[in-house]
């Protein structure tokens, strides 16, 4: 398949996806197409970006304080870093994996209100037989945090 950029239809239906998700989860301020977005044919990756202060009130778990430290200094290292988990910089207990399921419970909704979009706002893969266009499965890769 020939590789290609996300067409401005295409945005607009993830754009659509995440504010959809802003309502809901409202540490999140927008998104990126992950680096390697289009090393795959059959599903979209994306990174949220989220206000990381607004993650911790969320779960109610403070941030570890020298990544605390870095995001307000805006040390490079942290500031915009990416994240597997929505958690992964906070102060965890042993154990814990609210964010995990939180990243499950995004992925499912988001999977879904992107399957619902116009087909012209999704982006699209032809089958190894040439012959059928089908929609791509977002999936949220990752968290950049600010």
């Amino acid at each position: 398949m020939e590789k290609h950029e996300l067409t401005p239809n295409e945005i607009k239906g993830v754009d659509l996806v995440v504010k959809s998700l802003m309502k809901k989860y409202n540490f999140i301020i927008g998104w990126e197409p992950d680096e390697t977005y289009m090393n795959y044919d059959y599903t979209l990756y994306i990174n949220l970006k989220v206000d990381y202060d607004m993650v911790s009130d969320y779960f109610g778990i403070r941030i570890r304080p020298t990544i605390k430290k870095g995001l307000k200094e805006k040390d490079p290292y942290w500031w915009g870093s990416n994240l597997y988990s929505p958690t992964a910089a906070l102060d965890e207990p042993n154990g814990y994996n609210g964010g995990y399921e939180l990243k499950k419970k995004m992925n499912n909704l988001s999977g879904f209100l992107y399957k619902e979009l116009p087909p012209q706002l999704q982006r699209t893969y032809v089958s190894h037989t040439g012959e059928v266009d089908y929609p791509t499965t977002l999936t949220i890769n990752g968290f950049n945090i600010y």
